[in-house]
């Protein structure tokens, strides 16, 4: 997985006009689009089931995640592989334009975003825009489209030449866990006659593939590696399920749990491992 830079300020505000010179319907718009900005992104699911749906996983941008975030002293931010991009909105043709610029005064890209319904499209130009996304090998030279909504951000690509290419972001669910480790015993084992157990809380993960490690305080030490899906089929008719894996060391799951489809709490006891996941929204 890509990792994420350190976020930089931006301002942000509608430029060139007053707060009475804003029509209501924009105001409201510009406040809507605030509240489904924030958060982290991640296309976890899109790359995952890409084969199983018989999608081409070279149509798609690799693995990775977009952090975005708005606030009183910061404004809106878009941080990606690529850096971040501060971030300011005005008023054109009755709809927002969005303005991002890198930090080092590399080219923007201007975003220009309408309503629908209750997100937004957006259709991306400029040379800043290839850092919004990470293509893999291939930059975002071409026509690029985007859409804002309450739990997804897509992103669509139509190069210049080439195969176009997809982006499909989820909104990420934060999850705090406790794990705890039967020191000596390994995967299969039963446990029995033992109770020496490494216990740990506060180990953070999400539920778009989000994987967190646990190393033991063993000697030799063992590290465990627990991966969060919320799973949306993306064919067939199986109900959407929320599970929790434990991954060896070819990142196969050696064993996994579910429960119902974005839940708020999954565990897992195999007796040598025992873990509790809860989203940090209860």
């Amino acid at each position: 997985m890509f990792l994420i830079p350190v976020i930089s300020s931006l301002a942000f505000g509608l430029a060139a006009q007053s707060a009475d010179d804003i029509p209501g319907y924009l105001a409201r718009d510009k406040a809507d689009f605030e509240a489904l900005w924030s958060g982290t992104w991640s296309n976890d699911r899109q790359v995952f089931f890409a084969e199983d749906a018989g999608v081409d996983s070279a149509t798609l941008a690799p693995k990775q995640e977009v952090l975005l975030t708005s606030s009183d002293e910061e404004g809106l931010v878009f941080a990606g592989d690529a850096g971040s991009m501060t971030s300011r909105l005005k008023l054109r043709d009755g709809g927002l334009i969005q303005t991002l610029t890198n930090a080092d005064g590399g080219p923007a890209c201007e975003i220009a975003w309408k309503r629908s319904g209750s997100q937004f499209a957006g259709s991306a130009s400029g040379g800043g825009c290839a850092g919004l996304v990470s293509w893999g090998e291939k930059r975002a030279d071409g026509s690029l489209s985007l859409t804002l909504s309450e739990d997804a951000l897509w992103f669509s690509l139509k190069p210049r030449r080439g195969t176009p290419r997809s982006a499909q972001f989820r909104r990420v669910r934060p999850f705090t866990c406790w794990v705890a480790v039967l020191r000596g015993a390994e995967h299969g084992d039963s446990g029995k006659g033992m109770s020496d157990w490494d216990f740990r809380r506060g180990v953070r993960l999400h539920d778009q593939g989000g994987i967190a490690s646990v190393t033991t305080d063993e000697d030799p030490a063992r590290t465990v590696r627990l991966q969060l899906r919320d799973v949306d089929w993306t064919y067939g008719s199986r109900r959407p399920s929320l599970t929790l894996y434990v991954l060896g060391e070819d990142d196969r799951a050696v064993s996994y749990s579910w429960t119902e489809g974005g839940a708020d709490r999954i565990g897992i006891n195999l007796r040598w491992l025992q873990a509790s996941c809860t989203a940090d929204t209860l």
